[in-house]
């Protein structure tokens, strides 16, 4: 693991990785569109289903800006350091 991602690490806490937020909204999705066919699904559940997906997309894509932030952050500042080593 490189030391961007070690800081992206250390800055969610613990907290799931975007892409981990992502596969889990997919698969969360996948079981969506097979309650949407089920005609013994009940409408709250899949409304419920619903909200969750909205939720998790939601968190991804905070969690991706935090992530590209952080990386944008850290490569400004070597940039900046490398230009004023010339």
């Amino acid at each position: 693991m490189d030391d961007v991602e070690r800081v992206i690490e250390q800055f969610l806490d613990g907290k799931p990785r975007a892409s981990t937020l992502r596969d889990l909204r997919l698969a969360l999705e996948a079981k969506l569109r097979r309650m949407e066919q089920d005609p013994s699904a009940s409408p709250e559940q899949i409304q419920e289903l619903r909200e969750q997906v909205r939720v998790l997309m939601e968190e991804e894509l905070i969690t991706q800006f935090v992530e590209d932030s952080i990386r944008f952050t850290l490569s400004a500042d070597s940039l900046h350091q490398q230009i004023g080593e010339d």
